[in-house]
């Protein structure tokens, strides 16, 4: 393993000058990551309906509970079977209505047992207050120029991921030509003189999967409730939880589909 980080070291080192063109790799696969999160996020084309009642749950939080406190009971009251979304508002927020204090906003499932929830609810610790409010919405529609948007954005961002990737990998090759060449006619196994080249993929892979995580994150804040992306906060979990292997996987096919000299 030492001698496989050396060499890796050395990889790295005799590739400093494409650090810029790697940074660039790196945000077009937070690019796909993103695209793909969009899409997964977009819900089903629907026609435009009646309105649709809703009702929430107000729960008016104690002063005395800490920001993990709450997350932490915000976390327990989504994982009820009967809840659909739990979301956090500020004091001089207005949404589903004006609060003074903090309030967490819990929407129920369609056709489940309110009055139960609702008494649930109340003997919660940390929770002073609840109250109900009921409002009619017609649901958001999504219009087909995100749709298409959104896929000649995957597109692109996929076509320009690979087009990177393998300049970066063959220019790579190129540079460390000299010392690939030794390692293999001195007998140094496989893994040892092409290795490197997919650690510097799975690299630029992590780092754009780390763009796209903190994008998604810093993103998910600025939705608003009644916006036709409001999944995209649901899905947020499972797209963070699943850019790492995604962003590995682009980085490792660049690799594999640069050609061998």
């Amino acid at each position: 393993m030492k001698a496989f980080l050396f060499v890796v070291a050395d990889f790295l080192r005799a590739n400093l000058r494409q650090i810029g063109i790697i940074l660039l790799w790196a945000l077009s696969v937070a690019l796909v990551l993103l695209s793909l999160a969009a899409l997964w996020g977009l819900p089903p084309y629907q026609p435009a309906g009646p309105a649709v009642s809703q009702r929430f749950f107000l729960l008016t939080l104690s002063p005395l509970l800490s920001e993990a406190e709450i997350n932490r009971l915000a976390w327990d009251i989504w994982g009820w079977p009967e809840v659909a979304k739990v979301s956090f508002r500020f004091p001089g927020e207005n949404d589903p209505e004006p609060v003074s204090e903090r309030t967490l906003v819990v929407e129920l499932q369609p056709g489940s047992d309110q009055e139960g929830v609702g008494a649930k609810l109340q003997k919660l610790p940390g929770v002073t207050k609840v109250a109900v409010v009921e409002r009619a919405v017609i649901p958001p529609q999504v219009p087909s120029s995100a749709r298409v948007g959104t896929i000649v954005a995957l597109i692109l961002s996929v076509g320009l991921c690979f087009l990177l990737g393998v300049r970066v990998i063959g220019e790579a090759r190129r540079r460390w030509a000299r010392e690939r060449k030794l390692l293999r006619d001195g007998g140094a196994p496989p893994f040892i003189w092409r290795g490197p080249e997919f650690f510097l993929a799975g690299l630029a892979g992590l780092l754009g999967a780390g763009v796209h995580m903190a994008a998604l994150s810093v993103g998910m804040r600025f939705i608003p409730p009644d916006s036709a992306w409001v999944e995209l906060v649901q899905l947020g979990p499972k797209a963070l939880a699943l850019s790492v292997p995604a962003g590995l996987l682009l980085g490792l096919l660049a690799a594999i589909l640069s050609p061998h000299s």
